[in-house]
């Protein structure tokens, strides 16, 4: 017996209804290729970073809370960078226009200045010339390259995010105690990343009350 949402990522989870073995062979026969269609969607679905998106995605509180509660998005500073800058958000504000916001101020250097200070002083991340070791946006070398914009012209952000950067989800939006993580998904590169892993779903069965199951996303 399996409820609508399982207490293990991937794993069948108990519900009121009974689905026979029969049904749950066919099921999982399905498995690989349902979670194959519904990556494609939330691919298909992603938006370009530089553009304002259309539809808006929300950090839902817990029942216990309201709406005033904080939690931090973790916006990388590079194409696969394990490093990114926390920017707070309001518990129940739109994640897209917040993430559309940050990556498409136009980088000035004092803004860059103010970066690197910051990682001297907070995270005592910066090598022997006196540069961040975090770099992306803040030094503008190494890998972290910008693939738009070429010295002298005014950058932004994305920029430093691979050739074709989209936001295609989020992750760990149900668990207070981490940052939110963004999937990005680079149209040109085919690439799918979070910081420096490869991102996948996972997927579980749900069951409506009439009985019919199919295989869903997991939601983090």
């Amino acid at each position: 017996m399996l409820p609508r949402k399982g207490k293990a990522k991937g794993d069948i989870a108990p519900t009121t209804v009974v689905l026979s073995p029969a049904k749950l062979e066919a099921l999982e026969a399905t498995k690989s290729s349902s979670k194959d269609a519904l990556q494609s969607f939330m691919i298909f679905q992603s938006w370009t970073v530089d553009k304002s998106p259309g539809l808006k995605r929300m950090i839902l509180p817990p029942p216990s809370s309201g709406n005033g509660k904080t939690r931090k998005i973790a916006c990388p500073r590079g194409y696969r960078s394990k490093e990114y800058d926390p920017v707070e958000v309001t518990v129940g504000a739109d994640l897209n226009a917040v993430v559309y916001k940050y990556y498409n101020i136009t980088l000035t250097k004092a803004i860059k200045d103010e970066a690197l200070q910051n990682d001297k002083a907070h995270r005592k991340r910066v090598d022997k010339s006196g540069s961040s070791e975090m770099d992306g946006w803040v030094n503008g070398g190494g890998w972290n390259i910008t693939y738009v914009a070429g010295e002298g012209v005014t950058q932004k952000r994305h920029e430093y995010l691979g050739p074709a950067p989209m936001v295609a989800g989020y992750r760990n939006l149900t668990t207070p105690n981490q940052d939110v993580q963004i999937l990005w998904y680079d149209n040109f590169l085919q690439d799918r990343w979070c910081e420096k892993e490869t991102w996948d779903i996972d997927v579980e069965i749900t069951v409506d009350s009439k009985g019919d199951a199919e295989w869903t996303m997991v939601q983090t």
